[in-house]
This record gives structure tokens, sequence and C-alpha cells, in this order.
């Protein structure tokens, strides 16, 4: 009994750390999911809303929502800890299908040409399948270009060789038609930007579609785990340098979450499912629930939280953010993106593809949380513990201190009242202890 209170400290002391995770993570807690479920489920009353302005793009990112989280619901153990989320998560899955099935009918009319190349892919759920054989990776910065690629993937190209995929268009019931000089587009190193995230969907078609057989003679899966690191760690590159010089309005959240989004579902858990990037993301949400080009002041703190000290938000008008980054207005003055599939800027600001790229990744949180347990278990994520201020140095400070006590209330025992009230003091909830 006598070590028992410094013995108690010192646990709840350790216990309250930030830790990694047995992959290297660090910990989110459950609200982080249900926050998350939040800005997914009012995005979904957007696009719902707004059925009749839907393009091939949201539609797809209406399908990434319902795929994952109906995956999500398969794959990861349900127990009582977890009954409240996954009810949300049954209800929002189903949510998503209904307004799939209620907006494909103007993603069509809106776009029929392009409706009709990816079909395939706009009228069932998607999943992110890991392209790593079900494990984790990380990012190898020895794999980064040294220099950019010769090769300009023209946007005809991409789109044969995603529908020879998928088996649409021209190719309609024949999937898995890979060429040879689409596979070395696909596997083409040295690409920015989007052209690299595409580069990485053409490897989740190709496992979504069962085309392992196809690939056998080019490498088979084993390339396509090779490649996926050396583009994941690519990007992830790209995504540190845009934290470091600050996110530019519009094009940079665009891109940002579209990596999230295909290197997060690919298996790099560690490098691009991340707190403070998770926080972004929701701050970048409108009340509306549709996603726009933000420079909202607090943009700053957000970023801190991805440990990036040189961040700084950019309040540039539109005309110059795109005379700086190469991208185009339209004849009416509308915003367009550097090279996203599609992008539509509704009258209100809301930007469909950005919307859509945000519920994909938003949608990879949730499943990798939940399916790599990410996050802090109960008694963790309920205490006062898991947000104190205090250093490891209180910690044992405050160990030290109640030994201290303990023996002066064995020598003086007229002052065991007062020796009490300290130890009363000392375990008091406002004492807490956190490695920052």
């Amino acid at each position: 009994m006598r070590l028992l209170f410094p013995t108690l400290v010192l646990v709840l002391c350790d216990s309250a750390l930030i830790r990694p995770t047995s992959n290297g993570g660090t910990h989110f807690v459950l609200e982080d999911v249900h926050k998350a479920l939040d800005a997914l489920e009012n995005l979904l009353k957007y696009f719902d809303a707004n059925r009749g302005s839907l393009i091939v793009d949201s539609m797809w990112g209406i399908r990434m929502i319902q795929g994952g989280l109906e995956d999500t619901l398969q794959k990861v153990p349900q127990d009582a800890e977890l009954e409240r989320i996954f009810s949300r998560i049954t209800r929002i899955s189903s949510y998503a299908r209904e307004v799939a099935e209620r907006g494909i009918f103007y993603a069509k009319r809106n776009a029929a040409v392009q409706f009709n190349k990816f079909a395939e892919l706009l009228t069932k759920p998607f999943i992110y399948q890991n392209l790593l054989s079900g494990n984790t990776g990380r990012v190898d910065l020895g794999l980064v270009f040294g220099e950019d690629s010769k090769l300009n993937i023209e946007p005809k190209d991409s789109d044969d060789c995603l529908m020879g995929t998928i088996g649409s268009g021209h190719y309609q019931g024949s999937k898995c038609t890979i060429t040879e000089k689409c596979w070395n587009q696909i596997t083409d190193k040295g690409q920015r930007e989007y052209s690299i995230t595409h580069q990485l969907l053409f490897f989740f078609l190709i496992k979504h579609y069962n085309c392992s057989e196809a690939i056998v003679p080019m490498g088979g899966q084993r390339t396509v785990a090779k490649m996926a690191q050396v583009f994941c760690t690519n990007i992830f590159s790209e995504m540190e340098a845009i934290f470091e010089r600050g996110v530019d309005p519009g094009v940079d959240q665009d891109l940002v979450m579209e990596q999230v989004t295909f290197c997060g579902g690919a298996g790099f858990i560690d490098d691009f499912v991340r707190p403070g990037v998770l926080e972004m993301m929701l701050d970048w949400q409108r009340q509306d629930g549709c996603y726009a080009p933000y420079d909202g002041s607090h943009l700053v703190d957000a970023l801190a939280l991805y440990n990036s000290k040189r961040a700084k938000a950019r309040a540039d008008n539109r005309a110059r953010l795109l005379r700086n980054i190469g991208g185009v207005m339209n004849a009416e003055n509308k915003f367009m993106m550097r090279k996203p599939l599609s992008e539509a800027e509704l009258r209100d600001g809301c930007m469909m593809h950005m919307s859509a790229v945000a519920g994909g990744a938003l949608t990879i949180y949730v499943r990798a949380v939940l399916h790599h347990r990410l996050y802090a278990p109960s008694p963790l994520h309920t205490s006062p513990l898991y947000h104190s201020p205090l250093r490891l140095d209180s910690c044992l400070l405050l160990v030290i201190l109640s030994m201290t006590l303990l023996v002066l209330v064995r020598l003086c025992s007229p002052r065991l009242r007062c020796a009490k009230r300290v130890l009363g003091m000392l375990s008091r909830r406002n004492m807490q202890c956190q490695l920052v």
C-alpha cells in the first residue's frame, strides 16, 4: 500500500502519453471518427440537395463513400465500444446509395460523353483496395524522382487505358485490356501532381476488376506493390512541400485530398492518415457540406497540427493564384482546376471535384482509423489525462513528490491530515500528464 499511489501515478503518466500505434502512427480518438462521419453526412446532403448539378466526378465521389463505408462494415470487427459508430456508418452508407440512385440520371445528363466512358465506375460502389497485399507500408525518400519525366501523357490516351481496364466505352464487355503502351504510361517514373495520382488510380482499377492475370507478363502484383511505394513516396514528397510553403486555396486543397485518398487507400497509413490533415479537411468544409477554395484565418493552426512550422495561409485572389500555378479561367471567369478528371463550380462557389475527393479522403480516414485501430482505447480517450498539457518530466516529478510525502506521513503522524490534503490535490483531474 505504501507504493500504491506513486505506482498509480506512474501508470497514469505512462498511459497518458500519445504513443505511436503498433505500425508507428499517431493515435486518433473516436470523436475524430464521429467528426469525419458528420462531414461525410453533410457532404452527401449537399450532393442530394444539388443533384441536378452532379457531374461524373461527384457521382464517383458518392460511390467511393458508399463503397468505403460498406467495406468498413464488412472488415472491421464490431464490439460494444464501436456500436454507435457502426450504427452511423450503416445509416450513412445506405444514404450514400440513395443519393447515388437519385443523382445518377443528372450526372449522365450533364456529361453524357464522359459518363458513357466511365459508366462502369459510376453504377456500383467503389472500394480502394490495399495495394500492398493487405499490409501497411511506409514511404522511402530514397525513391524520390531525381528528374521529371519527358513523357507527356495525353488525356485521350489516359482515358483509353482506363476504359480498357474497366471494360467501358469502345471496350464494352472486354475488361482488363491493358496494352504495352498503357502499361508504359501507368508505370512511367517522373510524373507529378494529378498525373501521378492518376497513374496510381490504374492500379486500384486493376485490383478492383481482378485484372491480375493481365499484368503477369509485366511483373504482376509484386510490380504493383513496388510501383505503389514509388508513387506514394513522390506523392508524399509533393504533399510535404505543399505544407511547407503553405496551402494555396483551391488547387492545393483538391490535390492534397486526392493524394490522401489514393495513398491512404493503397496502404500507406502512417504517412497519409494523420490527425492534422483530418483537422485541415474538416476546416475546409463549408457549413452547407460542400468544399470550395478556402483561405480561413485558422488554416495555419490546422497546419501546425501537421508539424509544418513554416506553413502560412495565402489569401491570393483567384486570378493571381491561377496565374502562379498554371490554372485557367473559363469564359465566365469561373475557377478551373489544373488537371483533375473534371471540375465544375456551382453558382454558390462549391467545387464538385474537390468535394468528391474530400468524400474519398474522409472515408479513407474512417476506414483506416477503425480497421488499423489507430484510436486510443476507451480508458484513454475518455480520460482527461489524454489531453493533458504537462510534460513527461512533470509526471516524474509528481511520482517523486508523492513518494516524499508518503515518507513524511510515515514520520510525522501529527501532520497526517495536511499531507493527505496535499496528496488529494496531486491526484485531482487537473494534474494531467502528456508528452508534447
